[in-house]
């Protein structure tokens, strides 16, 4: 069925982008954070999805890549080979803008979260996308406020929560698209993708605080912290984690929000941590690698060898833990004890995204839309796509 909400008419895509960005990179100024992270075109990661990989390459823009049997192509561009329901146009999926939430796979659907605040759901079973023909839109719904944190998914429910710039989380029913009204709202913009549990769910703000919210609606309770919190939330059993923007990382009781331990780092804490055995990893825009302790927040290790910033998601594979630099740097460590194993750079490419794990090693994006396969136990990096 297809749904899709009015909209006002809409500014030229690269003005409104800009003009978002430029509003929130002031917001942070505002906070007293120096750091410049630039513009990125977008950070989603790249997913699995029907035996292919979806990988932005282009702002707004994505590629399904088959790897594993011969040079990686592309079967095919999503907008360029989407098949449309009637009544809806061309030009409303191919101003989709840049995509920072990471696509969400459920079976043969494909739920998108694009920065010009637009929701749609792909059909990889309709359209021919199996061979390469494309996949179908099932809906397109817009929310009015850019997105920027990968939206929450209840498969259970078939509800999507998405967070908005304009500091709302909205529900969408992911059958019809139909928006619901906001389950919360916050006094500034909401960046951090939002974290599901135990019936709950969980969203960071750049208002500094974290809120506990019912999807029946009404808030079970809200924590105020000591700096925004721009980065993913994770739940670990009944621990949250949420990493801010005053170098702090905070572990909170999912149950009622109070603070079990905070720990001090180096620079803001934007990437989601990685919980592991009895310590959680976690990195900063300094360049920094730390490993916690969960029960008690103590420093069991930390790492920076160079002066980079990172903000994909530290990730284990094959013994090794795996950790990006922006500036296209990647380090295998002994996540025992912090130990570097390998250190490995790029030629060209950014590295921003999360890793998606695949056939024992790591897939990255880069900024320019390469995909680059790593081995973690050989500690090499080689391009298995390049963007056409």
């Amino acid at each position: 069925m297809f749904h899709m909400k009015h909209r006002p008419p809409r500014r030229p895509v690269r003005a409104r982008r800009l003009a978002a960005l430029a509003a929130a990179l002031a917001a942070l100024l505002a906070l007293g954070c120096a750091t410049d992270l630039g513009s990125p075109d977008g950070w989603a990661a790249p997913v699995e999805a029907g035996g292919v990989v979806l990988v932005q390459d282009r702002p707004g823009e994505l590629a399904a890549v088959r790897t594993g049997d011969g040079p990686a192509r592309a079967l095919w561009r999503f907008p360029e080979d989407a098949a449309l329901p009637a009544g809806l146009d061309r030009g409303d999926i191919d101003d989709l803008d840049a995509l920072y939430a990471t696509p969400i796979v459920d079976g043969g659907a494909v739920y998108l979260a694009a920065f010009s605040g637009q929701v749609l759901a792909l059909d990889l079973d309709a359209g021919g996308a199996a061979g390469g023909g494309g996949p179908g839109v099932r809906w397109l719904a817009d929310l009015g406020g850019a997105v920027v944190g990968t939206p929450a998914w209840d498969g259970r429910a078939g509800v999507l929560y998405v967070p908005t710039e304009d500091g709302a989380l909205t529900p969408v029913d992911a059958a019809t698209g139909a928006v619901g009204a906001p389950l919360a709202r916050g006094s500034e913009r909401f960046w951090s993708g939002p974290a599901l549990g135990g019936g709950v769910v969980y969203v960071g703000g750049l208002d500094r605080r974290v809120r506990a919210v019912d999807p029946g609606g009404g808030e079970r309770w809200t924590r105020d912290l000591g700096g925004a919190v721009a980065g993913d939330l994770l739940l670990d059993g009944g621990t949250l984690y949420a990493g801010a923007l005053d170098r702090r990382l905070y572990a909170l009781d999912a149950s009622g929000g109070e603070e079990r331990w905070r720990f001090d780092g180096d620079g803001w804490f934007w990437s989601r941590p990685l919980p592991a055995g009895d310590a959680v990893y976690a990195a900063t825009t300094n360049g920094s690698v730390y490993a916690i302790d969960r029960r008690g927040g103590r420093e069991l290790w930390r790492f920076r060898e160079d002066d980079g910033e990172i903000r994909a998601q530290p990730a284990l594979a094959g013994g090794v833990l795996v950790v990006a630099l922006r500036e296209g740097v990647l380090f295998g460590l002994d996540p025992a004890t912090g130990r570097r194993l390998w250190r490995e750079a790029l030629l060209r490419g950014q590295l921003l995204a999360d890793p998606l794990a695949a056939d024992g090693g790591l897939l990255y994006v880069t900024d320019g839309g390469d995909l680059v396969a790593v081995d973690p136990q050989a500690g090499t990096a080689s391009v298995v796509y390049e963007r056409s």
